[in-house]
Order: structure tokens, then sequence, then C-alpha cells
């Protein structure tokens, strides 16, 4: 996995209120339309700190693409509303590849519902490649 600064879109982030939290940075493919992103680039969420609330709190994240850089649409719901027990510290909650017709610019929003979140970081990086290299338990046998 090669990483590069200018696609992190947002790194330890802390998220906590209800509503909309978008990445701290944006990507700009410096194309006006369809940058072929969608081709062999992919998008990676995970988890830092565990997400925890006094409430019932729901997470889910979404792409969002641009044409200026100031109006923005929801491009792809990257997870479905998950609560804080699928939110454990360390997990990837999204390595897929992006889709095709995202115009110039790009980030992630974390959207929050129902109650505020105490504590919780997410990342995201836009990649030319994954991690896609799984480990086993420790002590397992291979029949």
């Amino acid at each position: 996995m090669i990483l590069d600064q200018q696609q992190t879109l947002s790194a330890a982030q802390a998220v906590t209120a209800i509503g909309d939290t978008v990445s701290t940075n944006t990507y700009d493919t410096g194309q006006p339309y369809d940058a072929n992103l969608g081709g062999g680039h992919y998008v990676m969420v995970r988890v830092g700190a565990g997400v925890t609330s006094g409430g019932s709190p729901t997470v889910q994240v979404v792409l969002q693409d641009s044409a200026d850089g100031s109006s923005w649409a929801d491009a792809q719901l990257l997870t479905p509303a998950l609560a804080p027990a699928a939110l454990t510290a360390s997990k990837i909650l999204v390595r897929s590849r992006l889709p095709a017709g995202l115009r110039r610019y790009v980030r992630v929003v974390y959207r929050v519902a129902t109650a505020t979140l105490t504590a919780g970081t997410f990342t995201a990086l836009m990649l030319s490649d994954v991690q896609a290299q799984q480990y086993g338990a420790s002590g397992f046998a291979v029949q």
C-alpha cells in the first residue's frame, strides 16, 4: 500500500458532533469531470480510537464530490449506519474502489445521527492500491 500525504483525506480525525463532519482535507483531481479515479483508485476508512457515546448513535461514512469545491453532493454511501459496537479501534470500515464519474473534488463525510459521540477518531485515505493481506489467529493450522 502506497501512502501519499496529498491523498490523506483525514488522519486520526476526531468526530463527535451530530450531523456531518467533513474530512479535514479534500482531494483535487485537477480535471473538471470524471478523472477516472474509479479505474484503479481506492478509498480506505479506518477507525483509530474506538467510538463511544452516552446514547445510541449511528455513524455512516459517505463519499462526496464537487465540481467547484464549494457545493458538495453525496457520490457514494461507503457504509451503512453503524452502531458504536461496530466501530472498534483499528477496524477497517471501507476498502473499496472509487466509483467512476466523480467530479473534480473528493472528500469523505462522517455522518453521526441520534446522539453525540464522546470519543472516536477516523482516518480516510485515497490509495492507488490496498493492503489485502489478512492474518489468521495465532496458532491455527492449515490442513
